[in-house]
């Protein structure tokens, strides 16, 4: 189904670079060859995945956009979705199970943070996937110390500062 946001061109360029296969999947057969594959269109960057799921609902994506199939390259239109899809899919399951969901033990907004496993449990996205604190960069192996500042050539401590920054030092 093609909506009026679908760009011009763009069912046509990426049927041109894919084929469909055995099983109603279909895989990518532009360069590069191997991965999901990535074409420019109407100066947009695009991803196999990602052309398919506009070309199916006429909508940009929000997040990932994965197959949901078996077949982890599958790029086929009907087999894409995008993460709040998926989340969306993932929270009715969970319902449909009849799973009770405990309060969250985090301080994390799991209105934000809140996701589905694939089988309808929940579970909180910023305390499964902590961001690190920015550490000290320099050196093989990693210095790894803490507070470090960040620099166009990576994070730094106070005694592996950059030599042309060596002015601005810590507070005393």
């Amino acid at each position: 189904m093609m909506a009026a946001t679908t760009p011009t061109g763009l069912a046509k360029a990426f049927a041109a670079r894919t084929r469909a296969v055995e099983g109603g999947h279909r895989e990518w057969t532009g360069r590069p060859a191997s991965g999901g594959g990535r074409f420019r269109h109407q100066g947009r960057d695009y991803t196999a995945a990602r052309a398919a799921f506009i070309l199916r609902t006429g909508r940009e994506p929000v997040g990932t956009v994965r197959p949901v199939c078996d077949r982890p390259r599958c790029c086929d239109p009907a087999h894409v979705d995008d993460q709040a899809t998926r989340q969306r899919d993932r929270a009715t399951l969970a319902a449909v199970k009849g799973m009770e969901h405990r309060p969250p033990s985090c301080e994390h907004d799991q209105a934000e943070h809140g996701r589905h496993r694939a089988t309808g449990k929940r579970y909180c996205n910023a305390c499964n996937n902590p961001r690190p604190e920015p550490s000290c960069a320099q050196g093989n192996p990693r210095c790894g110390a803490q507070p470090a500042r960040p620099y166009p050539c990576g994070p730094r401590c106070e005694e592996h500062q950059p030599a042309h920054t060596r002015p601005y030092y810590a507070a005393a």
